[in-house]
């Protein structure tokens, strides 16, 4: 029950809150043409669609139990999902309203603030979790729903509290956020969602070939299916390495854009690059070098465990390693893109790789080439071999276009 509650609403929730990435951009690109007034309505305005975009994605998340039927999944579990379901449409409005925040200081240079809030929100959301989810502390016992309950009530309060912060802080007072009104333009609205529209469509066509991905791992057993879970875990670590890259990117390149410096954008590749390779030195060491270790923290130290498992797992893991290496110059590469303002390139690109080319061939390479598991992971890899030349190809011709 947890894992189609929980896999259901970030999938939803995904696809909105990566639109608002376009608020940093645009940020950034006011930033560089130093004219900070436009910040503020960018960010009142993003605001104002995070508003408008969670009336419809509320909605549907609230009947994300009926869609979870429709797909012929146990009734039994989907009726554990119910309560779940109903508290995670009420999240939906702070999530992505401190989205839009958490954007606007990512735009502005400052995404140390949000780091912090979110270590300080992290411990607070695993207590409340654990109140809830057991009924102690006094709490009501919510089990599954307790955990999205907790999250919902403490992104509420530090909605408040980031915005009160906001309105008393003396270094924001230059972009005007709560000056001239709520502000609310509709052909910024506009700009921002024909910009974030595309990103939250390919992430969420990602997640979803991914998904796909998974299904037909399932055709090759349970031992097949936990190797690749337990890969696919550590590979959602480093995904957080490469997306914050990619977006530290898409804001350096907007930033220079404004500036009208666009011959610096190449180094800021090159830059992102060079990190991604350090940082990737340590995950092949760990993903080659140290596979039994990372199983064993994953699930525990048993002498009688699947010997199968342990030798599918560190396969998996040396693959996953190579792909997502492969996936780090990707999203660099759309990141960039994305600081150009062009994010239908990427979105394109993305869905026709993963979905054409990514998922036909993993299917061919697993079940009539015989390749079984390990051909269905390196049959996946080569949409992104393919993305990583396109995208190459298109932000070399928009470099010269602008």
């Amino acid at each position: 029950a947890a894992a189609l509650a929980v896999s259901s609403f970030i999938t939803v929730l995904t696809i909105l809150s990566t639109i608002f990435y376009a608020v940093s951009i645009l940020i950034s690109h006011q930033r560089g043409e130093k004219t900070p007034a436009e910040i503020g309505r960018i960010v009142k305005n993003g605001i104002w669609l995070a508003i408008l975009l969670s009336i419809p994605g509320s909605c549907i998340v609230w009947h994300l139990d009926k869609i979870l039927l429709l797909f012929k999944q146990d009734p039994y579990l989907v009726t554990l999902t119910h309560q779940y379901f109903h508290f995670a449409a009420f999240a939906v409005i702070p999530l992505l309203i401190n989205t839009v925040i958490a954007q606007f200081y990512t735009g502005i240079g400052r995404p140390r603030f949000t780091f912090i809030v979110a270590m300080i929100m992290l411990p607070i959301i695993i207590l409340f979790s654990y109140g809830l989810v057991l009924g102690n502390f006094g709490l009501p016992r919510l089990e599954l729903a307790g955990v999205i309950a907790a999250n919902f009530f403490v992104q509420f309060v530090v909605m408040f509290c980031i915005i009160i912060y906001m309105y008393l802080s003396g270094t924001l007072e230059k972009y005007q956020v709560f000056s001239n009104g709520i502000g609310l333009d509709w052909q910024l609205c506009k700009s921002i969602f024909t910009l974030g529209l595309p990103i939250g469509v390919q992430f969420g066509a990602e997640l979803g070939s991914m998904a796909v991905a998974t299904y037909f791992m399932g055709y090759f057993g349970v031992t097949a299916l936990a190797a690749s879970q337990i890969a696919t875990q550590y590979s959602m670590l480093v995904v957080m390495i490469i997306l914050g890259l990619s977006q530290a990117i898409s804001v350096l390149t907007s930033e220079s854009y404004g500036k009208k410096a666009l011959n610096i954008t190449p180094e800021y590749i090159y830059a992102g690059m060079g990190v991604l390779s350090i940082a990737f030195a340590v995950i092949f060491l760990l993903f080659f070098g140290m596979p039994e270790m990372l199983i064993h923290l994953y699930v525990g130290t048993n002498k009688f465990m699947d010997k199968e498992l342990i030798t599918l797992t560190s396969i998996f893991l040396a693959i996953a390693a190579v792909t997502l290496f492969i996936d780090g110059i990707r999203n660099l590469l759309s990141g960039a893109l994305r600081g150009l303002h062009e994010s239908q390139a990427p979105m394109r690109i993305g869905v026709i790789c993963l979905w054409l080319v990514s998922l036909p061939c993993c299917y061919f390479v697993a079940f009539y080439l015989h390749g079984g598991p390990i051909g269905l992971r390196l049959g996946f890899m080569s949409g992104f071999i393919l993305a990583v030349i396109l995208l190459w190809l298109r932000l070399r011709e928009k470099l010269i276009a602008v």
